[in-house]
């Protein structure tokens, strides 16, 4: 099955080099390679440049700012049958297209197929990921799903829309994640079946290494768009106070062992989710 895959960067060619590496080791090449980039200078230009003679790149200039906004122009460029959206700090294994060909090409049925992240040493990041595969559904995707471990099948987007330019980094709002989710959760609402299947593994760096004052504002945009989800998507509010209570248990936790840090970040990460949920829909 042809593949289309769509980055959305910013002043990072090291990691655009790195991701366009790991990109053509693949044991099934894709079909293309869209990078949309918002940098305000040329090196990621430059970078992509390098690859021109080795991978269907292709290459886009983008003034304005904001994930979801770069990922959306990228989008209206796709052409393959199955489309995903690598970070441009991400890396695939040799076998990941692959994998994600397979698993199509044997359930015709399968509308969203997504995987686990992991650091460069197999540990999980990103949060917390189920164990087991399984079907999605909307109370079972908080652990099953992120960005850059989602492959859809591109009939199941143009159903379901784009990702929304209210949600994400660099968006301009208040709510600094989310779109991945909420775009997952319309393409469910439309019928679309969605796999998890933790043997999918996508790398990526842990942003939580450190709890710096870069972290915990990270913390406070990324946890408000989570809460801000959760209002959309109209979740009772037993799930709601369930979401924001875990990392309330977790930063009496990590406070009572001494790690303070973590302890601000998971309180931050509770009072967010309430915040973000609580923000009046307009």
């Amino acid at each position: 099955m042809k593949i289309s895959l769509v980055t959305s960067t910013m002043n990072r060619p090291n990691q655009i080099r790195e991701l366009l590496e790991s990109l053509k080791a693949q044991s099934v090449v894709a079909l293309q390679i869209i990078i949309v980039d918002q940098s305000t200078d040329n090196e990621t230009e430059a970078a992509v440049n390098e690859f021109k003679a080795k991978l269907p790149v292709e290459y886009i200039r983008d003034p304005r700012k904001g994930l979801s906004r770069g990922r959306n122009l990228g989008l209206g460029r796709v052409t393959g049958e199955l489309v995903a959206f690598p970070d441009d700090d991400c890396l695939y294994p040799t076998d990941t297209l692959e994998r994600v060909e397979s698993a199509f090409t044997s359930d015709p049925g399968l509308g969203v197929y997504t995987g686990m992240s992991i650091t460069p040493v197999g540990v999980p990041s990103q949060g917390r990921w189920g164990t087991q595969p399984h079907v999605i559904d909307r109370f079972n995707i908080w652990t099953s799903q992120t960005s850059y471990t989602t492959f859809y099948r591109t009939e199941t987007l143009k159903n379901a829309g784009v990702f929304n330019e209210d949600l994400g980094v660099g968006s301009g709002t208040i709510w600094g994640a989310g779109e991945e989710t909420e775009l997952m959760l319309r393409a469910l609402r439309q019928g679309a079946k969605g796999m998890y299947d933790p043997a999918l593994r996508i790398i990526h760096p842990e942003p939580l290494a450190i709890f710096d004052a870069t972290a915990l504002d990270r913390g406070r945009r990324y946890n408000r768009g989570f809460g801000r989800v959760l209002r959309l998507e109209k979740y009772p509010v037993w799930f709601v106070l369930y979401m924001a209570g875990r990392p309330l248990l977790g930063a009496a936790s990590s406070l009572l062992k001494g790690h303070v840090g973590q302890a601000h970040y998971r309180l931050i990460a509770f009072t967010e989710r309430l915040r973000g949920w609580a923000d009046r829909l307009t």
